[in-house]
């Protein structure tokens, strides 16, 4: 038995060239959504993004001080050495729940780029 199966269908190729534009147009909204976490989420006053080709957007989180001071381990006591010690914990830099809130983000983002129907 042989079975033949022709499927002419405009409205399908319709839709795959509409989704097409749509993930073509996540470069620029990328950025856009990238700068809305940092904004709402990580409550930075002065977001930054590294824009790249295509999908690829960069920033940099700091731990809250960059500073360098002298180590003293003792009060009064001045070091042997001029041996300087990075100030911070032993945190991770970003909290995992900002990071869950960006995949959330990222995830939207793509949902209605990817969306058929």
């Amino acid at each position: 038995m042989a079975f033949e199966v022709k499927v002419e269908s405009e409205k399908l190729l319709q839709q795959f060239d509409d989704m097409q534009k749509r993930v073509t147009e996540l470069g620029q909204k990328l950025p856009e959504v990238f700068l809305a976490w940092q904004r709402d989420d990580m409550k930075r006053k002065f977001p930054t993004v590294d824009e790249h080709s295509g999908l690829e957007v960069t920033t940099y989180v700091y731990p809250r001080s960059r500073k360098s001071r002298p180590y003293q381990p003792g009060s009064g006591k001045k070091p042997k050495r001029n041996v300087l010690r990075r100030i911070g914990g032993v945190r991770p830099i970003l909290r995992p729940e900002l990071v869950e809130q960006l995949f959330d983000r990222m995830k939207e983002m793509c949902g209605e780029a990817i969306e058929w129907g």
